[in-house]
């Protein structure tokens, strides 16, 4: 059998990159097709994958500018039907756009879906912190409303979804009128187990991609405002604007190595998670090194963390609401073994598992369906 993995962008490594990286390594002989790739922010390791990319990386610099292309990505995946016309089982691993990979005739199309793309769909959480004017707003309506017209059309053509969390499920449901089952992304608990220390120090940790609907605002605007030691690792296109507004009592160490941000997250009080998230692996990251989070309650935190148990929720985003969370964390004890107790739920073997099983499960439907 034959198998291809589609990915939206490989620009960033965070968790569709370690999905991807997973689904590889379970058919590590696959082949990537994706739009763009930009190998010095992936793992060294992948320069050694056949990864295909689309023409936009005849480009110059498109690696930096690609999500300006918006109206051009449906046609940049439809472009890989005549390569992927000789597969059995095509993967694809989406958060926008490559659900779109055309599947030949007989072919199996699943699609681990990190959601249905949220700009398209009118996400406010996302769309919101942009900060975009009235007259791009207005704009952008008559392009969406294409986009999505085309996305639906795509989703039908999809053999089965599977949800990176349950709230990602309600969304597929009513972005594409899906029912789809639920396999929660792989974490490497067991990497920051072993990073964990016996006491925390005294400042808090963010882990993001510095890109507005992350809020890591809310986190340097509250730690600022209380005068809290923060620690952000990350970059991303906001840099710049949370440096401005940051106070003394914030540090920014920019991208770090994966062993690098496991002893950064072992070794501080909590993390926050301050945006709301399709699931938040990094929560459950920090869980694994025994340390609490402190998460905007909605979308997928609610299913990583246990108030309580294993961190507390902030309800309204604003700093104001997030500086209550992060004294109550402060007041709180937490019990180690309970926090790695809960992320071993996400461990990557389970992850593998599941979603061999759900692969398994399209395959003999199409089979079946071909019987009959």
């Amino acid at each position: 059998m034959r198998v291809a993995l589609v990915h939206d962008y490989l620009t960033q490594h965070g968790g569709a990159e370690r999905v991807l990286q997973a689904l590889h390594d379970l058919y590590p002989d696959a082949p990537v097709f994706t739009s763009i790739a930009d190998f010095s922010v992936l793992p060294p390791s992948w320069r050694s994958w056949d990864v295909r990319q689309s023409i936009l990386k005849h480009v110059p610099g498109m690696a930096r500018w690609h999500r300006g292309l918006l109206p051009v990505y449906p046609a940049l995946f439809r472009a890989f039907r005549r390569e992927l016309a000789t597969f059995d089982l095509i993967l694809a691993d989406s958060s926008a756009w490559a659900h779109r990979a055309p599947a030949p005739p007989g072919a199996v199309l699943v699609c681990y879906c990190h959601s249905p793309a949220r700009f398209l769909y009118q996400d406010p959480t996302y769309l919101d912190p942009a900060g975009l004017s009235a007259p791009v707003r207005a704009l952008s309506k008559p392009l969406f409303a294409a986009l999505r017209r085309g996305d639906r059309r795509a989703a039908a053509r999809v053999d089965r979804y599977v949800a990176n969390s349950l709230a990602v499920a309600e969304r597929i449901t009513r972005a594409y009128g899906v029912q789809a089952p639920v396999v929660y992304p792989p974490v490497e608990t067991e990497r920051f187990a072993a990073a964990a220390v016996p006491e925390p120090e005294p400042w808090f940790l963010v882990v993001s991609r510095l890109v507005p609907h992350k809020r890591v605002d809310l986190a340097v605007d509250a730690c600022t405002r209380a005068g809290i030691a923060l620690k952000v690792i990350g970059d991303g296109r906001s840099l710049a604007s949370l440096q401005a507004r940051a106070g003394p009592t914030i540090t920014f160490l920019g991208r770090l190595d994966d062993d690098e941000v496991a002893r950064q997250v072992a070794r501080s009080r909590a993390l926050i998670l301050p945006g709301q998230e399709d699931l938040g692996m990094t929560a459950v990251e920090a869980q694994a090194a025994g340390r609490p989070v402190v998460a905007y309650g909605q979308g997928g935190a609610l299913e990583t963390v246990v108030p309580g148990e294993t961190g507390v929720f902030f309800h309204q985003p604003t700093a104001e609401a997030l500086m209550e969370a992060l004294v109550a964390v402060s007041r709180m004890s937490w019990d180690p073994a309970v926090l790695r107790a809960n992320a071993a739920r996400f461990n990557a073997q389970r992850f593998t598992q599941e979603m061999q099983a759900q692969i398994d499960a399209a395959l003999a439907g199409r089979h079946a369906a071909a019987v009959t």
